[in-house]
């Protein structure tokens, strides 16, 4: 059976973009920008890519972030009720 494909090779390189800047892979990001490029993505296109791949690294980190927030919070309101 014949292979479908669904999404064209400009797609696959910016979503490969994406996935690079949000996974941290130096050498993906690389090589997925030069194929980008070759495939006629603007650069445009690719901003806006890494763009979404910076929102999806940072969700976690500002998380963690308000967590950690959080339990420091916690421990002064205890500290202020034992007083």
């Amino acid at each position: 059976m014949p292979e479908l494909l669904l999404l064209d090779g400009r797609t696959k390189e910016l979503i490969a973009i994406g996935s690079s800047i949000a996974g941290n892979c130096l050498p993906c990001l690389r090589y997925h920008f030069a194929e980008a490029i070759k495939l006629g993505c603007t650069i445009e296109d690719i901003k806006e890519t890494i763009g979404i791949g910076k929102m999806v690294k940072e969700r976690p980190i500002n998380d963690i972030y308000k967590l950690a927030d959080d339990l420091i919070n916690r421990e002064k309101e205890k500290s202020i009720k034992e007083i």
